[in-house]
């Protein structure tokens, strides 16, 4: 099997641009269990660890961007760190005018320590954010075989794609 991947578009430092972002399902939750990306309940587990996010359609792109890593911070009100945490796309927000829709976890960690619940009061916060490599420590890549393979039929789903997640080609050879 063959793998195409462009890792030379993350070499640089990280562009910033600036973006909306909300948050749903519980204030430490991931949200909600998998999404269109299809992730199921490993959104909670490791390496996602509910650090998950819904985007709008335009970031989504038709679902090519689900697996990619962003990092979004936030610097425009009091209760906000300023440091950078790093997201991973596996929902969309359609109908969602703003660029981000973080799960409770992800809005929460851009908080000051113990200033989670206040930034979170919020509503719509004003954010930047960047595309950056994924880091899923050690693991390049990682597939799952689906539920109904069998010797006549056989479904795979890559789940973790290392690096700039942006797989260019899957192949057979």
């Amino acid at each position: 099997m063959g793998f195409n991947r462009n890792l030379s578009a993350f070499a640089t430092a990280p562009y910033w641009s600036a973006a909306g972002a909300t948050w749903y399902g519980s204030p430490n939750g991931a949200g909600t269990d998998g999404g269109s990306c299809g992730y199921g309940n490993l959104v909670s587990q490791y390496p996602f660890s509910s650090m998950i996010t819904a985007v709008t359609s335009s970031l989504y792109n038709s679902g090519k961007e689900c697996g990619a890593c962003y990092q979004v911070k936030c610097t425009k009100s009091p209760y906000c760190s300023g440091k950078a945490v790093r997201v991973v796309i596996t929902d969309v927000c359609p109908g969602c005018l703003l660029g981000f829709d973080l799960s409770g976890s992800s809005f929460g960690a851009m908080a000051f320590p113990g200033q989670e619940h206040k930034l979170r009061g919020i509503g719509v916060l004003e954010i930047q954010y960047a595309r950056v490599a994924c880091d899923y420590s050690g693991k390049g890549i990682e597939f799952h075989v689906e539920r109904g393979s069998n010797s006549n039929y056989f479904a795979s789903a890559i789940v973790l794609e290392g690096g700039d997640g942006d797989l260019a080609g899957v192949d057979r050879s």
